[in-house]
């Protein structure tokens, strides 16, 4: 398979995108927050790092910081999610739209990737955010923490 870096812009916009709609949530996640636009940044090195491998070149990190596109698209996330709760406030995209937007982007950056360490810490962070972007469909499931038994859970109604 051919890869190839994806523009660091990129990842920085998809940071932001993940930290606008989490600082948005009324329960949002500090952690997450805090440490969103260095995993992704992170992510963005292991892509190097991969490519570099693959075709044993030397290719250096982009060293732009990308704060303007990381601040504009921090603000269209909570846009976003503002619309989405709300619909007070016109936005860049409809919620079902984005979150499809994004799987697309973590798939497309998965893709590049054949290093396997690199996949599974590339993995591990979208999975995070797989996770923010349908917290609400996970949380109507009827809550087992940390169980499966579907005799408790009762009949799951389809959407």
């Amino acid at each position: 398979m051919s890869s190839f870096v994806v523009n660091k812009a990129n990842y920085v916009r998809a940071a932001g995108l993940m930290y606008g709609i989490e600082e948005s949530k009324r329960r949002g996640n500090p952690y997450f927050i805090d440490n969103v636009r260095k995993n992704f940044e992170h992510a963005y090195a292991l892509n190097v790092v991969s490519v570099n491998e693959q075709y044993e070149s030397h290719l250096m990190p982009d060293e732009n910081n990308y704060d303007e596109d990381f601040e504009a698209y921090r603000k269209k996330g909570r846009d976003i999610w503002v619309n989405k709760s709300t619909g007070l406030i016109p936005s860049a995209m409809p919620w079902p739209q984005f979150r499809y937007m994004m799987m697309n982007f973590f798939c497309g950056v998965r893709y590049q990737i054949e290093n396997d360490y690199a996949g599974r810490a590339v993995s591990a962070l979208f999975y995070q955010c797989i996770v923010k972007l349908f917290e609400q469909e996970i949380n109507d499931v009827p809550h087992l923490w940390a169980e499966i038994d579907l005799d408790k859970c009762g009949k799951i109604q389809n959407s």
